[in-house]
């Protein structure tokens, strides 16, 4: 998926649903969740994808945290079901060992008609 980011300057701070987008998908057990779980309180917003999509680029503090060892770029992703019965993915990158970009986009690249309620997600991990 072609994402086209607008620039956020200075980066503003999560939304709660984004937040909430987050921590749901950082519960879930893998390698550098901890160090990455210690990094969301830090991270801004510094880019928004303008695609219809919802994809963010995140900015983390790296002198307020630690280096999280994860063992792929990325580690989580979950999915869930737009109201017309669409997939929709959600793909946690890590870069360098810190949060680059919570990604999420329908399976068809439609634009999403509403998000679904974070608690609904399916969380699917690879290092399982």
């Amino acid at each position: 998926m072609m994402h086209h980011m607008k620039i956020i300057d200075p980066p503003r701070e999560l939304t709660v649903e984004e937040r909430s987008f987050l921590d749901r998908l950082l519960m879930k057990p893998f390698p550098g969740r901890d160090e990455l779980q210690e990094q969301v309180s830090s991270v801004r917003v510094s880019g928004e994808c303008t695609c219809g999509c919802r994809s963010i680029v995140l900015t983390v503090n790296k002198s307020l945290s630690q280096k999280a060892l994860v063992t792929r770029r990325i580690p989580i992703e979950a999915e869930g079901i737009d109201i017309d019965g669409i997939t929709i993915h959600f793909l946690l990158h890590v870069v360098d060992g810190f949060l680059s970009e919570l990604e999420i986009f329908r399976e068809d690249s439609k634009s999403i008609q509403r998000l679904p309620d974070y608690n609904s997600l399916e969380l699917l991990c690879l290092d399982d």
